[in-house]
């Protein structure tokens, strides 16, 4: 049995394939669990989620039955508010979450909004393109193009009509992973989600733009591990390469 359920929350227009060079790169005593948002890859029939609150309901339904085991949470961009927004349902029902992670995105109180959800498609597009640090043939090619375009309009509605107030804090110790010249999210805004936990904030800096978590997946991996386990464990053993179901 893993020590560990790691789940994994992607980024807007991600899926959880992001994820996946990630498993083999893990201690093998950690499960690591990604959420397939609907509308992309498998799900890609579905129908695609416009709200955070059905976002988050969705997936937090979706981790009750791996509850036996203690889970830690990782989002990057979108990910990090969705994956507070379902730590916070699954402490209502009584499940601890024990460690999250959110990477790149201000605090649930200091959402900046937006409107490109709702202009022209090349707007929208050339956003993505600002952030990307490498190239992406879903944005050149215009068949895929327009596979890709309806999900990830859903998912910059959903980032950029959400936002709270006050964030209600968690029992859970939150790490921030803030990339410096990340334009998405300064200090300030990181540094902002000590309201969202009981417990002393943990803030990690990172030297990157917006998707640093590529160009250093593995000091990342290591980062995880070594909260999770302990020093000893930041350069850890590798499993075998498999994805889970």
């Amino acid at each position: 049995m893993p020590r560990w359920r790691l789940v994994c929350f992607a980024h807007a227009g991600g899926s959880a394939s992001f994820f996946r060079d990630w498993v083999g790169a893990l201690p093998a005593d950690v499960d690591l669990l990604a959420i397939q948002y609907p509308g992309r890859e498998d799900r890609f029939s579905e129908p695609c989620l416009t709200d955070m609150h059905s976002l988050a309901e969705a997936a937090s339904q979706a981790l009750l039955g791996y509850a036996d085991r203690p889970l830690a949470l990782f989002g990057h961009s979108l990910g990090a508010v969705v994956a507070y927004e379902v730590a916070m349902r699954l402490e209502r029902q009584a499940i601890a979450v024990d460690h999250l992670f959110v990477s790149a995105h201000p605090a649930p109180q200091c959402q900046r909004g937006g409107h490109l959800h709702s202009g022209p498609d090349e707007a929208l597009l050339d956003d993505v393109r600002r952030l990307a640090s490498r190239p992406n043939p879903l944005l050149e090619d215009p068949a895929l193009r327009e596979l890709f375009l309806p999900s990830l309009r859903s998912d910059y509605r959903i980032v950029e009509t959400y936002g709270r107030a006050q964030p209600l804090p968690l029992g859970s110790r939150i790490e921030v992973f803030y990339p410096e010249q990340d334009p998405e999210v300064d200090l300030e805004e990181a540094l902002a989600w000590q309201a969202a936990s009981h417990q002393p904030l943990h803030l990690r800096r990172w030297d990157g733009e917006h998707f640093y978590l590529i160009e250093q997946r593995q000091a990342l991996l290591d980062a995880l591990a070594a909260t999770l386990f302990g020093p000893a464990h930041s350069h850890p053993l590798r499993k075998p390469v498999h994805e889970n179901p």
